[in-house]
């Protein structure tokens, strides 16, 4: 019975919105909270945003890494395929001349250290050897005639 009553009461809406700011204002001006909650709202965005941005900038870092790395061996393997094209122009130059007389007897000559009947072929003594030998130079030593 008591719930009936209680609902056949006339509210008046505008007693009960004044009646209403009036106890949340007490409630707030009892806490004294309302300034530094906005405060600390404030602060927490703060951290919310410089988190996003420390992220941004580590994000950023990592692939800037990345990317230095890939142009460095991007750099390298441009000089090694230099490198390979012109031992290819060498090798493609060298096959010319590998059927030439001319060639082949000097390849033989350097290479083998062949000799033509009748010739006399010399070692002489390498660089290195020379200080050993008390710096003698070959026209000294009597070995060029």
């Amino acid at each position: 019975m008591n719930r009936q009553k209680r609902n056949e009461k006339i509210i008046n809406i505008a007693n009960a919105q004044e009646k209403r700011k009036e106890r949340r204002s007490l409630q707030k001006s009892k806490r004294g909270v309302t300034p530094v909650r906005r405060k600390s709202r404030v602060f927490v965005y703060r951290k919310f945003y410089a988190a996003i941005i420390l992220i941004l900038l580590v994000t950023a870092s990592v692939y800037t890494a990345r990317i230095m790395a890939l142009k460095t061996d991007e750099a390298r393997v441009t000089a090694e395929f230099e490198a390979a094209l012109d031992k290819k122009a060498r090798l493609e130059n060298e096959l010319e001349y590998i059927d030439d007389p001319i060639y082949i007897e000097q390849q033989a000559r350097t290479r083998l250290r062949m000799v033509k009947p009748g010739e006399v072929y010399y070692v002489l003594p390498e660089r290195g050897d020379e200080a050993e030998d008390g710096g003698r130079s070959e026209n000294e030593t009597g070995g060029s005639e």
